[in-house]
Parts: C-alpha cells; sequence; structure tokens
C-alpha cells in the first residue's frame, strides 16, 4: 500500500530517504532460536546458515532496525526467525512468535480471501456493479461501463490514486469509519474498467466495505471470525491501535534523525483498513500462507472450498499475454522458471513481501522494520531461488533488424497510478518516469526505476533485460502505434507515454530555468540598485513587479520544502495551516505576472534600458507566464488538496 507514500516522499527529496548510517551501530540483539524442521527432513540444506549470513548481512549494511521471517514447505513450517530488536529502547529483541510487524498492503490478501469467501456463500457476484453492494453513497457513473469486484481484485478500476491529507493517522480520535472514509474519498475515474492496472489503496478498501455490507459484521470482526479465528492466528489484527493481548510484541519503527535513531508513532490506516492495516507474526503468516497453499484448508479448518481457493490463484487479467498477471487480488511474477503469486506491502516504517509457490508447495513471508531500504524483501526472495532453484540464462542475439524499429517504443512512460485531481498531481513533477531510448545496438534502454537496464526483443514488442530475467512488453494503439508499458512483476501498474508536457524537459529543466532566471532578477537589482532613484517611474515600476513576482515564485518553493520538512508522514493526516498558506503565493504570483507582461511590452514601447535588459526583461516575463501554466496544469494553483 505505501509504495505510493514513500515515492512521495522521495519525490520530495525528505522523508523517506534518511541518511546513510547503518543500523548496525545500535544495540542489536542475537537472532530468536529458529523453528526450524530437523535436518534430516531439511529440504533445502543450510537453510539456517543461508538465512543467518544474508540477514547479518542485511542489518549491517541496511537502515534496519528488526526483521522478521518463515519459510513454508509441504504443509509444515521449515523455518521461522526474527532478527535485531523489537524496541531498542526496551531492550526487547524481535521474535518470529511474538513480534508483530505492520505488513501493509500484504494486508489486501486478507481483503480478497473476505470477498471470494462471499462470492462462495452467493453474496457477492464479481461482474455486479459494486453500487449494488453500497449503502449511503454511491460511485459516479463517470463511464457507461460501471466498476465490478472483478475489476477491483484486478487493480483495474480505472481510479486516479491519492492520500495527501486523509491516508494515514495517528490520532485516535480523528479515525474515520470505513462507511465515511470511503463515501468521503471518492477518487476520480479517469479510466473506463478493465482498460489498465492501476493500484488503489481506495478500491481495496471499498471491497471491504462491501464485504461489511453483505456479511453484517464490521470488516475487522468479519475478518478476526472468518479467517484469523479459524486458522488459529492469534497474533494477527486488522484493529488500530494495537488491541491490548498484543501490546506486548508490537515492532517499533525507527528513522534516523541527526544520526541517532528516532522511535515513530503507530501507523493508522484508519478508514483504509482493509487497504493495509494488519499487524501480524512470521509464524501466523506462515498459517496464511499454509491455507492458500493447500487450497484453503489448514489443520482441518476451510476457509474456501477447494474450487474457490484455485480460482482465487487463477489470473484474470493481463496486460500482455506473455507476461504474469493479476489473479483474484494475488499478483503474479515468474521468478527463475518458477510461478509465484503474493503480495508485497509498504508503510513509512515496514517493508514486507509474501509470495507462494504451489507448484513447489513453497510460501516465504518476510517483514523489515526499516524507513528506507526497501529492496531487501526483494533481494531475499530473489536470493533464495537463485540459491535452491539456480538457472542458467539463455545468451540474446538481438534481432539484426531491430535498429531500424526501435525508435517507435522511445520514450517517457508514466505510471497510471497518478492523481490528476488534486495538488497531488505535482507529485509527478519530481518523479522520473520510466525513460526508454534506444541504443543503437540492437537493445532498448531503460532508466527510472531499478537503475540503468538494457532490453533484448525476444518476440514482436517483447523484450528480456540482458543480464536478468525481467521482461517488459509494449502495447500498440488502434493505429498500431506503441502506446503503453507492462513490467513483469509489477502487473498492477501499468504504464502509458506521457504527454509532451509532462516530460523531465517541461516538467523539470523549464521551471528549473525559470527559477534561475528569478535569481538574476535579484543579482540584477542588487548589481544596479544605485542606479534605481534616477530610473523613470515607468522602469523602477517594471522592477518592482519582477522583483516581486520571482519572490513570490522563489518563496512558494522554499516554502514548501520547509513545510515538508517540518510536518512530513503527518501531511498524509490532514493539511496543516502553513501549507495551505504556502498556496496563495502560486496565486499571487499569477497576479503579478499580469503587470511582468504589462511592463515587458511597454520596456519595448518606451525603450526602456538597453538591449540586453529588455531581453532580459522579457525572459522574465516569459518564464513568469510559464510558471503561471506550470501551476494550473500542476494543480498547484489554488486550494485543490482533500482532508480527512
Amino acid at each position: 500500500m505505501k509504495q505510493r507514500i514513500r515515492t512521495l516522499f522521495a519525490a520530495f527529496g525528505m522523508a523517506a530517504a534518511l541518511p546513510g548510517a547503518v543500523m548496525a551501530q545500535e544495540p542489536v540483539a542475537e537472532a530468536a532460536p529458529a523453528v526450524e524442521a530437523p535436518a534430516a527432513a531439511e529440504p533445502y540444506p543450510g537453510l539456517a546458515t543461508f538465512v543467518d549470513g544474508m540477514l547479518a548481512t542485511q542489518l549491517a549494511t541496511m537502515e534496519i532496525s528488526a526483521a522478521t521471517i518463515s519459510v513454508v514447505k509441504d504443509g509444515e513450517v521449515i523455518f521461522a526467525r526474527a532478527y535485531g530488536m523489537q524496541d531498542i529502547e526496551a531492550d526487547v529483541p524481535a521474535t518470529a512468535e511474538l513480534s508483530t510487524f505492520r505488513i501493509g498492503s500484504t494486508s489486501k490478501l486478507f481483503t480478497w480471501t473476505s470477498v471470494m469467501q462471499q462470492v462462495e456463500a452467493g453474496k457477492l457476484d464479481l461482474d455486479a456493479d459494486v453500487n449494488t453492494y453500497l449503502t449511503g453513497f454511491q460511485i459516479p457513473a463517470t463511464f457507461p461501463e460501471p466498476i465490478t469486484l472483478r475489476h477491483i481484485l484486478t487493480h483495474t478500476a480505472g481510479f486516479e490514486d491519492g492520500a495527501l491529507g486523509f491516508l494515514i493517522g495517528y490520532d485516535t480520535d480523528n479515525m474515520l469509519s470505513l462507511q465515511d472514509a470511503m463515501a468521503k474519498h471518492i477518487p476520480m475515474r479517469v479510466n473506463k474498467p478493465g482498460a489498465y492496472t492501476s493500484y488503489s489503496n481506495y478500491a481495496t478498501a471499498l471491497a471491504g466495505l462491501i464485504v461489511q455490507n453483505v456479511s453484517g459484521m464490521p470488516f475487522n470482526d468479519y475478518v478476526q471470525t472468518h479467517i484469523l479465528d479459524p486458522l488459529g492466528m492469534q497474533r494477527t489484527t486488522f484493529d488500530e491501535p494495537l488491541p491490548e493481548r498484543l501490546k506486548d510484541g508490537r515492532t517499533v519503527g525507527y528513522s534516523r534523525e541527526m544520526g541517532a535513531l528516532k522511535p515513530e508513532r503507530f501507523e493508522l490506516i484508519a478508514g483504509f483498513a482493509p487497504a493495509g492495516s494488519v499487524s501480524s507474526t512470521a509464524t501466523d503468516m506462515a498459517r496464511f500462507m499454509m491455507a492458500h497453499l493447500q487450497d484453503g484448508e489448514l489443520d482441518g479448518a476451510r476457509i474456501l472450498k477447494p474450487e474457490t481457493a484455485r480460482q482465487m490463484h487463477s489470473v484474470i487479467f493481463q496486460g500482455d499475454k506473455r507476461l504474469g498477471g493479476m489473479a483474484h487480488g494475488f499478483y503474479e511474477e515468474y521468478l527463475n522458471g518458477h510461478r509465484l503469486i503474493g503480495h508485497g506491502g509498504d508503510t513509512n516504517q515496514f517493508h514486507t513481501n509474501m509470495l507462494i509457490d504451489k507448484d513447489e508447495q513453497l510460501g516465504i513471508f518476510v517483514s523489515y522494520a526499516t524507513g528506507s531500504d526497501t529492496k531487501g524483501r526483494n533481494t531475499f526472495v530473489e536470493t533464495f531461488y537463485d540459491r535452491y532453484y539456480p538457472v542458467e540464462l539463455a545468451k540474446l542475439t538481438p534481432p539484426a533488424d531491430f535498429d531500424e524499429r526501435a525508435a517507435r517504443y522511445a520514450g517517457s512512460y508514466k505510471f497510471w497510478r497518478h492523481n490528476a485531481s488534486t495538488i497531488e498531481k505535482a507529485i509527478s513533477v519530481l518523479m522520473n518516469d520510466v525513460e526508454v531510448a534506444p541504443t543503437g545496438e540492437g537493445t532498448l534502454f531503460l532508466a527510472g526505476l531499478w537503475g540503468p537496464q538494457q532490453y533484448v526483443e525476444i518476440d514482436k514488442n517483447l523484450f528480456r533485460q540482458v543480464d536478468g530475467q525481467r521482461r517488459i512488453a509494449f502495447i500498440e494503439d488502434a493505429n498500431g502505434n506503441v502506446q503503453d508499458l507492462y513490467i513483469d512483476g509489477l502487473p498492477f501498474m501499468s504504464l502509458s507515454k506521457a504527454p509532451a508536457f509532462e516530460s523531465k524537459f517541461f516538467k523539470q529543466l523549464v521551471p528549473g530555468f525559470a527559477l534561475i532566471l528569478f535569481l538574476t532578477v535579484f543579482t540584477g537589482w542588487l548589481y544596479r540598485r544605485r542606479e534605481y532613484k534616477t530610473m523613470q517611474p515607468g522602469e523602477r515600476a517594471a522592477i518592482r513587479f519582477s522583483l516581486a513576482v520571482a519572490g513570490a515564485n522563489w518563496l512558494f518553493v522554499l516554502g514548501l520544502v520547509i513545510v515538508i520538512s517540518i510536518y512530513k508522514e503527518t501531511l498524509f493526516e490532514g493539511i496543516p495551516f502553513a501549507f495551505k498558506a504556502n498556496l496563495v503565493l502560486p496565486i499571487l504570483a499569477s497576479l503579478l505576472t499580469i503587470g511582468v507582461i504589462y511592463h515587458a511590452v511597454q520596456a519595448w514601447k518606451q525603450g526602456y534600458w538597453r538591449l540586453g535588459r529588455r531581453v532580459h526583461y522579457t525572459l522574465v516575463a516569459l518564464a513568469s507566464v510559464y510558471m503561471v501554466v506550470f501551476y494550473y496544469y500542476w494543480n498547484i494553483l489554488g486550494f485543490q488538496y482533500a482532508t480527512n
């Protein structure tokens, strides 16, 4: 769930990326005793040594305070161990059995399981309009096609994304109910249902509300009664804050400020709980994995009929049939030739992954307490498969004629998961899109996700990474032009070619040039301020307007940096007055631009200054106009934000 949230902080260059000092400098507990099968029955030789070594390295080199891991195989827990500290201040080591981690969007698998239980019970139809199951509000009929649960399960509902001002809270007094949150924060529908995958926390929470409505039970209670209790998951809950029985196991999240670790508050997902509020342990998640590996049954308790479980694990949407797709809530990926289904999860403080391999009857759950190092969860699974299921990558030879066709793939590709109606749209300004460019050597160069990578064409519009397994597929529009991009491992987030105005040139370089130009207004004034009194009234007025518009633009940028640095993650709880006040400056800059344009015309008519200064003033006027357009396009002009 929180990949989106972490990206927001990263885009503004502040909250998610912490200083580089490593947590190994803090007190770190020895690994708790592992739950392990006897050596003779061990299906993965040296598993404990392998995991201990990997986690020792990760804790020593990454900003991780604790980690918890469980591995299941053939209906048994073959490994469960926690590392690091559950609570550094209290000197409590983490344990796999007792320490609860926030698993973020991995929580969605419980919501999807609940949906399928109600489908099985005949109370829900995956292809019915979701408005059928809602009371008190309705999803607007923006498109002729209604949104269905099938769309929601596959992240193809077509909603815009949103989080600022309402998604996360820290004050229990301000928590909205699931019903109220869904009614208040309906996102804009930007695509017709079923067209593109675009990850949606709102849609998932809406599915939870639907389960609540048709079952007649509060959503959290429903999951407790119909999933957690039958599976014996006694250390797992959707409840926020944690119930008394689980408070002794709360793993504290930390951030590093001024070189020291700072314990963070317990995040409240509240009104969006079905999308990511679960707290759980490694051993409890092992039971959940085994239940799904065994088609809905564990220790005589059944949460899904076998046929329903198999249906849930089957793919129902693929952007390209040659890539992994979306099952009924689970997403599909391929690793070393193995089909895995599962779900990752991210909060500001925790990063989680849960994947099951039904062919091997294998499940892996990992969760890391870290505010910055998000790669560990994926690295663990990939390294596990490289060790126990190694493959030899085939050497690829580029098609001889590829360079002649390569230009059709070039461009900036933007994730459909973005905001369109509020100031959150502006987050895209500081985010780099996925850039695709021909190398001239028979390959495509991709940048913007995992660092620079090269891809070779292996089929029409299908490419494989030169030195890896990842595949990507380009999709043509009705006219045969390349328009969309799907990436293996990310079936829930498709991309499309960005409009020209959203290219790096227009959203970053031109505004950057404008701000530099505004700086020259200040330096020019300082250099020639003694001439000011001898100027004509029109010349002085022109300078005053240019100083004012330059100042308003720069004060807005500096104010934004300061506000975000101070309020950080609390911006997801509500919009502070300082943030709102700062939005007055783009309005002021826009009004002042009228005066700058007028005086730019007068400068040429009346012959103000020398030619060079008139040209400079004209450029300042053009930069001012551009910034007005920029603010308008990115929803910065005005007070366009959501509140809880």
